[in-house]
């Protein structure tokens, strides 16, 4: 399985799937340079949403995935990324926002999010009303 990092690859993914770019509202500076000298990890930041509160974050070489705009806590930032951790983080950020908000409370940390998803496939009796939910999300990610 691959790994990513904060990169132009990263970017493009998180854009095929549904993010918007707002490092120009976010970091305009770095916005400013990217556009004049391109997108170097290790000068600038970059920020993407695709709901009203929550972010992933290129904070230079650190992945930040920000949940309600409050902080990131440890185990939600990354500076390599697997397959797997990618589509967690990317599945989370398209689910409603009561289930995101109970997973969160569940103390499940976003990049791990697959390892719910596969016990939910390997347990199809296991039927907690949001496994809809986080099957679909899964499903709707494009990585390649």
């Amino acid at each position: 399985m691959k790994n990513y990092y904060a990169s132009e690859e990263l970017a493009q993914i998180l854009l095929n799937n549904g993010f918007v770019d707002i490092t120009d509202k976010k970091f305009p500076l770095h916005f400013k340079q990217i556009k004049e000298n391109g997108y170097d990890p290790e000068k600038a930041k970059r920020a993407f949403r695709i709901n009203t509160k929550d972010l992933i974050l290129f904070d230079y070489i650190t992945v930040k995935f920000v949940h309600k705009g409050n902080g990131c806590s440890a185990t939600n930032m990354r500076k390599e990324i697997s397959e797997n951790e990618l589509k967690s983080a990317i599945a989370f950020f398209k689910l409603p926002y009561q289930t995101r908000n109970a997973i969160m409370r569940s103390g499940v940390a976003i990049p791990t999010l697959h390892q719910d998803y596969r016990y939910i496939q390997e347990n199809p009796s296991y039927n907690n009303p949001r496994n809809k939910h986080i099957v679909k999300a899964f499903e709707e990610v494009k990585i390649k």
